[in-house]
């Protein structure tokens, strides 16, 4: 039998609001709770550097760690210091590696790296060090007698910058400060827990870690061009245990008046730096602490202006070299 045609488009009007409201319901109960589906562990979490300099003109970014005079606040030596300055370098406190993330997401980074470094238009270098004095381990207390083998402690090391990173998102990370040290005490033998090549092996791991969670961070580690205890260059034989894909600079402390043979700037061979790019083709090179003293038996102040000049000059530029940082 046919309804009559009111009857029919009110049951029609009937429909369409039973499932108005099925959407409604789903919109309002269902939606909801998929949000709080815990997300898939594997999904990588992605974070970017705070800091985008840019490039001065002169081609390459000045640092400087700045050490007040007497009576002069660190606010105002780090202010002085940005005025002719890009970057500064940050070590902590000094701060072990496995709380240098808390220092560097407590009061102490607000203070230095916040208002001091970034506040005055400055960025960071981090350096995160596994070394302690007299190249010995750094170890978080809960770890007894570690050596480079030991996964307990490479996983400390690792997770330790892996939260510095996170705490800090810098545009440039030190895995480890003037390492070459290690391998010039340790050397690399098979049967040796402590030998250099299991660092090497470490590194590599955390450099993928770090590029994983922060892609446009530079990451390397600081090689020693001079071991200063015995008057002598560093065997520069040890770059080549890194691949160069996963160095993206090359960078050096650097003292060379301690070499025995060195007295004057002058006395510097053209190719003291530019004979390490044999074993690192093409890096940018970069500086992370660089000096000369004004000690009238190295030349005094005068000879410290010229290491400055031969340095940016024909120790590096002048060897074509891309020089990135002149810390």
């Amino acid at each position: 039998m046919e309804l009559p045609y009111n009857v029919s488009e009110k049951m029609a009007a009937k429909k369409t609001v039973i499932a108005f409201l099925s959407i409604l319901i789903i919109i309002v109960i269902i939606i909801p709770i998929l949000t709080f589906i815990p997300r898939n562990h594997n999904e990588q979490e992605i974070i970017y550097p705070v800091d985008s300099p840019s490039i001065p003109s002169r081609g390459f970014y000045i640092g400087v760690l700045s050490v007040p005079r007497d009576e002069q606040s660190f606010e105002e030596a780090y202010s002085k210091a940005a005025e002719y300055s890009e970057f500064s370098p940050v070590w902590g406190r000094p701060t072990q590696f496995y709380d240098l993330a808390k220092d560097l997401s407590g009061s102490w980074v607000r203070t230095f790296l916040e208002q001091n470094i970034r506040g005055n238009g400055m960025f960071p270098l981090i350096h995160v060090s596994f070394m302690g004095q007299d190249l010995t381990f750094m170890t978080p207390p809960s770890i007894e007698k570690p050596t480079l083998i030991d996964e307990k402690w490479r996983e400390s090391y690792k997770q330790a910058v892996i939260d510095v990173v996170k705490s800090s998102k810098p545009l440039y990370l030190s895995v480890g400060n003037e390492v070459n040290r290690w391998y010039e005490k340790y050397g690399v033998g098979e049967n040796n827990p402590n030998g250099f090549q299991h660092y090497v092996s470490l590194y590599e791991e955390i450099y993928d870690a770090i590029k994983k969670l922060s892609p446009e961070t530079k990451v390397f580690c600081t090689f020693a061009r001079e071991i200063i205890s015995e008057n002598r260059e560093a065997d520069l034989s040890v770059l080549s245990m890194f691949k160069p894909e996963k160095m993206d600079l090359l960078v050096f402390t650097s003292y060379p008046y301690c070499v025995q043979w060195i007295n004057r700037p002058s006395d510097i061979p053209d190719d003291y730096y530019s004979k390490a790019l044999s074993y690192l083709p093409d890096k940018p090179l970069g500086f992370s602490e660089l000096g000369w003293p004004s000690m009238d038996v190295f030349g005094g102040e005068q000879a410290q202006a010229d290491f400055i000049t031969q340095v940016v000059g024909r120790l590096t530029r002048g060897q074509e070299i891309n020089l990135h940082l002149f810390g």
